[in-house]
């Protein structure tokens, strides 16, 4: 357990365009003191103010709230943590390349795992990565190669998948097979487009949604870091009540902010840690941004050099509100 730190660092950010984000005023803090090892996958519920994400290295599952830091232990690589419609406590977890459920209430310490399904079966070494659920609460999840200690990870190994609850756990639908590292999602507002990150594309791909069947279809490229010669690679990202994109830039020490209709790099949000791993907004009025980040393979030089790395952040006075995240449907949870 922690309390949130006090001390806070005042950021300093470009902004590209002039606009009402508020680069230069906006501040971070750590959440907490605790060095994650591959801090992924935050989740604020609005329902309780809980911030939830998960250290896959470390096979955690963690949770901020009233100033508390508590986590789960697990025993393999959790890739995600997203809470269920309807069912308080409920969770839906990627463990490994199994689909699991977590019990864990507030206020709690007990909890229970129960193993629904797996993927991937013909991929040793696989996992589960990045998750999130759509409007209408289906769940889309990806998986990824192995990643040995250079950080190389076979191409094409990956899937997107998605949860079809007419058969909930017989089989998970194959999306998008042969990616490499499946990440970051994302949803307009009009539920027309669904965007999509594969990291080492180095790209954002948008895809036309269709929210009655769930469907996606017309992939084409959004955003390339070529565009602007941005470093690193693409990793989580979510989309803010504007219809514009906050991306995790790994190895790239920032959040870019890039705009959801013409696709233009609005803004380098700057963050003192290199490998940013993910983002998501929250907070009562969701106007703070949670950024999650990785301390896994960073030498001693560079802690000195990123001062926050491993830890998870909280970025205020942006002056832009994020959107809610959304909850699994409970269909196939109703028993659980």
């Amino acid at each position: 357990m922690s309390l949130l730190k006090c001390n806070v660092v005042l950021l300093s950010l470009m902004a590209l365009t002039s606009g009402a984000v508020n680069y230069n005023g906006a501040s971070i803090r750590e959440v907490a003191d605790d060095v994650m090892v591959h801090g992924e996958g935050p989740f604020w519920d609005s329902e309780n103010n809980v911030l939830y994400f998960v250290d896959i290295s470390q096979h955690r599952v963690y949770r901020f709230y009233e100033n508390r830091l508590e986590h789960v232990q697990l025993d393999g690589d959790v890739g995600f943590v997203i809470p269920v419609r309807g069912q308080q406590g409920l969770f839906v977890i990627g463990l490994g390349t199994t689909l699991a459920t977590l019990r864990w209430n507030l206020n709690e310490s007990t909890n229970k795992v129960v193993k629904l399904t797996t993927v991937d079966n013909n991929k040793p070494g696989n996992r589960w990565n990045d998750a999130k659920a759509d409007t209408n609460g289906n769940l889309w999840a990806g998986t990824m190669g192995f990643e040995d200690a250079a950080g190389n990870i076979p191409p094409g190994r990956g899937t997107l998948y998605k949860l079809n609850d007419t058969s909930c756990f017989k089989s998970l639908e194959p999306v998008l097979p042969g990616v490499s590292v499946s990440n970051g999602l994302a949803w307009n507002d009009g539920n027309t487009k669904m965007y999509y990150i594969d990291s080492p594309t180095k790209q954002i791909a948008v895809f036309n949604y269709n929210p009655v069947t769930a469907s996606i279809s017309n992939r084409k490229t959004f955003y390339d870091f070529k565009t602007d010669n941005i470093p690193g690679v693409p990793d989580g990202m979510t989309i803010d009540a504007n219809g514009d994109l906050w991306i995790a830039n790994y190895n790239g020490a920032q959040v870019l902010h890039v705009s959801g209709t013409s696709a233009k790099l609005l803004g380098k949000l700057k963050i003192p840690a290199e490998k940013v791993s993910s983002v998501t907004f929250g907070g009562p009025q969701l106007d703070k941004l949670y950024v999650t980040t990785i301390s896994r393979g960073v030498s001693p030089e560079k802690f000195n050099e990123y001062p926050m790395t491993g830890k998870v952040l909280e970025v205020s006075g942006l002056g832009v509100r994020g959107t809610k995240n959304n909850r699994i449907r409970e269909k196939c949870f109703r028993q659980l």
